[in-house]
C-alpha cells in the first residue's frame, strides 16, 4: 500500500514538473518567432554591409585593381605620399567596396540622392588606401582612374548625361545616410559600357545624374509601419521602378508619428516599392514591403512580420529582378 502511494505521488510530481517546464518554455519565449535578432537597427544595417575587398600594391610601379564585380581601378606610379608629403615606397593596401546594383546599394546602406533630389544611378564604389602600418595616405587624384561597368538599366535619355559624384556619409534624424555632390574630375562613357573617371578621390564615387523634374508635378508622402511607435528603430527604403534609384526615408513628420519624404521631392505618378525594416522591443527583425504609385500627399502604411536576413535578401531580389 505504501509502495502504491509512493508511486502515485511520484507520478503526480513528475507530471507537475513537466507541466511547469512546458509553461516556463512558453512564458520565457524560448520558442520565439522565426527571426534573426539584433541589438538595434544600426546593428542590423551594419550586419547587412558587404565585406571589404583588399589588394596589395607596389606604389613605385602602380598597377591595376579589378574588383569582384568588375570595377577597375588604374593607379599610376608614385601616386601616394605620407603626412610629410614624401613619396611612399612601401606596400599600399587598397580597400574596395562595389555597389553596382540597386540591391548592393541597399545592402551597403548607400542611397542615391543629392541634397534631397533624386538621382538616376549607374553604380558606385568606395575606395580607400592605407600604408603598411594601417595609416591613411595622401593621393594624387589625377594619377588614379576608375572604370565602372554600368549594370543598372539607365533610361536612354540619361545615358549620355551621367556625371561623376562623390559621396559623404551624414546623419539624418540619427540614421546614417549618404549624400552625393558633383566631384571635380574628368569623366566619360565608353563604347564598352564603362563609366570612366580620371581624378578619383578617396571615399565614395558614383556614376549619376540628377533626375529631371521638368514637366513633373512634385509632391511628397508619408509612411507608417505597422506596430512601430519609435521610428528611431525603423527605416523605410523606396526602390524606384521607373529608373534605377534607391532612397531611404528617415525624416519624421511634424507630428513625429510617421516618416516623410522631403517636400516637392517626389514626382507625381512615380512607381516604387517601399521596404520597411524594424527591430522590435525583443530585438527581433521584422520587415515587409508595399508597392505604391504616388498620387500626391499620400499616406502609406507598410505591414511588417518576423523574418531572417536571408528572407529579407530574397524579398529584395524579388523587387529588383
Amino acid at each position: 500500500m505504501k509502495k502504491q502511494s509512493f508511486n502515485t505521488i511520484f507520478a503526480i510530481v513528475l507530471s507537475s514538473l513537466i507541466f511547469l517546464s512546458c509553461n516556463n518554455d512558453d512564458d520565457n519565449g524560448q520558442q520565439g518567432p522565426n527571426a534573426d535578432t539584433f541589438s538595434s537597427l544600426s546593428a542590423l544595417i551594419d550586419d547587412l554591409k558587404p565585406d571589404t575587398q583588399t589588394f596589395e600594391l607596389d606604389p613605385t610601379t602602380g598597377g591595376t585593381i579589378t574588383g569582384e564585380d568588375g570595377t577597375i581601378i588604374e593607379i599610376e606610379p608614385n601616386a601616394f605620399t605620407d603626412e610629410n608629403d614624401d613619396p611612399i615606397t612601401t606596400p599600399i593596401t587598397v580597400n574596395l567596396k562595389e555597389y553596382l546594383t540597386v540591391k548592393n546599394m541597399f545592402m551597403a546602406n548607400v542611397q542615391t540622392t543629392s541634397n534631397g533630389q533624386l538621382l538616376v544611378t549607374g553604380g558606385s564604389f568606395d575606395l580607400t588606401f592605407e600604408d603598411e602600418n594601417g595609416n591613411d595616405v595622401n593621393i594624387s587624384p589625377w594619377d588614379i582612374q576608375s572604370r565602372i561597368p554600368v549594370q543598372t538599366n539607365i533610361p536612354a535619355e540619361y545615358e549620355d548625361m551621367m556625371q561623376y559624384f562623390v559621396g559623404e556619409v551624414t546623419t539624418d534624424d540619427g540614421k546614417e545616410v549618404v549624400n552625393w555632390t558633383q566631384g571635380q574630375a574628368e569623366f566619360w562613357m565608353d563604347e564598352e559600357g564603362f563609366f570612366n573617371t580620371l581624378g578619383v578621390e578617396q571615399g565614395l564615387s558614383n556614376c549619376d545624374v540628377l533626375y529631371n523634374m521638368v514637366g513633373e508635378t512634385p509632391t511628397q508622402f508619408e509612411v507608417t509601419v505597422t506596430g512601430v511607435t519609435d521610428y528611431s528603430q525603423a527605416t523605410v527604403w523606396m526602390f524606384i521602378e521607373d529608373f534605377p534609384s534607391i532612397v531611404v526615408i528617415t525624416s519624421l513628420n511634424d507630428a513625429e508619428d510617421a516618416l516623410a519624404t522631403y517636400a516637392n521631392s517626389i514626382p507625381t505618378g512615380l512607381n516604387a516599392t517601399l521596404v520597411a525594416m524594424t527591430v522590435d522591443e525583443d530585438s527581433y527583425l521584422k520587415f515587409g514591403s508595399l508597392a505604391i504609385t504616388v498620387e500626391g500627399d499620400d499616406n502609406f502604411n507598410v505591414d511588417v512580420d518576423y523574418g531572417t536576413t536571408e528572407e529579407l535578401s530574397a524579398l529584395i531580389d524579388s523587387i529588383v529582378d
